[in-house]
């Protein structure tokens, strides 16, 4: 019967300790850093690369519609 209860207290307490460890990095990694650091720095390079990658992406996408829609015009205007 000692042994259940120690099974049981020894899951009860890892499982606490993951979930207290986990609600504490969910808490403190939405905390921007201070300007200036290493975080920062890191943080900001990351946010300007995936900027500039997603405002490239949106042109390709804008020059594809483009070029979606005048050959969809051009073809509209042709009579059969």
């Amino acid at each position: 019967m000692n042994g259940i209860i120690s099974l049981a207290r020894f899951l009860a307490f890892s499982i606490a300790g993951v979930a207290v460890r986990k609600s504490w990095n969910w808490l403190t990694a939405d905390v921007d850093p201070i300007p200036g650091t290493k975080e920062f720095d890191d943080e900001y390079r990351q946010v300007k690369a995936k900027y500039i990658r997603l405002t490239k992406k949106k042109e390709e996408y804008n020059d594809a519609i483009k070029k979606i829609r005048w050959c969809c015009f051009i073809y509209s205007n042709i009579p059969y």
